[in-house]
């Protein structure tokens, strides 16, 4: 899963690079389990003027080839209407410099099925009688901080995946032909931490991976050795591959 990056040049009067914000989210994916409805992000601002962060957010579904697309109607109009989906309070933060703020995700209605959103921070420049509701001269001393030079705002993203109401595990490991398989025959995604692969005494440690229910994680016959990482829920093992 990618997460996304925005740049905006906020300013171009000089190549020096003034105060501004810089945030980070920390984790890029987060898990709501079966028995949660809630969950609470922390976003950090490790730079020297206030942040002020705009939350989108949208739900996403994937085809059978693994494709990325959107589901309609996930806006928060729609999902107060239908009481179902991920909402997101407060859709704007004001955080400090070198402070952090607080989103609280809720999930409305039922979960036959694990879900899967993605959740925006945006840094913006914010104006009189928007969201923010700063006043005229705030707004201007603001914007003021950017004159002095070029500044970047950068906005990140993060996947909420929202498991089932009644999860269910189910991880196959096996050997196939020319290949071992790791298949998960289960409702919910199991997260590979990380792997590692050997070839003799060199071994290279690869990063991490989710596979999606009904997702199979290929591993060649190459004369390597694998060690993965499986995380299931709040249960964990491991699993030796050898080529």
């Amino acid at each position: 899963m990618r997460y996304l990056v925005f740049l905006a040049v906020a300013a171009l009067t000089s190549l020096h690079v003034g105060a501004a914000p810089s945030i980070d989210v920390g984790s890029m994916f987060e898990y709501m389990d079966e028995k949660k409805r809630t969950l609470t992000k922390h976003v950090y601002n490790h730079g020297d003027s206030t942040a002020y962060v705009k939350v989108s957010l949208r739900e996403v579904a994937f085809d059978e080839s693994g494709r990325e697309q959107d589901v309609a109607d996930t806006g928060d109009a729609g999902i107060l209407n239908k009481k179902e989906g991920l909402l997101a309070t407060p859709s704007h933060l004001i955080i400090p410099a070198k402070g952090r703020g607080a989103l609280r995700l809720v999930h409305l209605g039922g979960r036959e099925r694990e879900r899967y959103y993605r959740v925006t921070f945006a840094p913006v420049m914010p104006k009189t009688l928007d969201e923010f509701k700063l006043d005229e001269n705030a707004a201007e001393q603001y914007q003021k901080s950017f004159s002095a030079g070029v500044n970047l705002l950068v906005a990140y993203g993060m996947v909420v995946i929202v498991r089932p109401e009644h999860t269910k595990f189910n991880t196959i490991v096996r050997k196939e032909d020319s290949q071992h398989v790791i298949w998960n025959k289960g409702n919910s995604t199991v997260i590979i931490p990380h792997y590692s692969a050997c070839l003799g005494e060199v071994c290279e440690n690869l990063g991490l991976s989710h596979l999606r229910p009904g997702q199979k994680k290929i591993f060649p016959l190459d004369g390597k050795k694998y060690k993965v990482f499986l995380k299931e829920g709040e249960h964990s093992r491991s699993v030796d591959l050898e080529g």
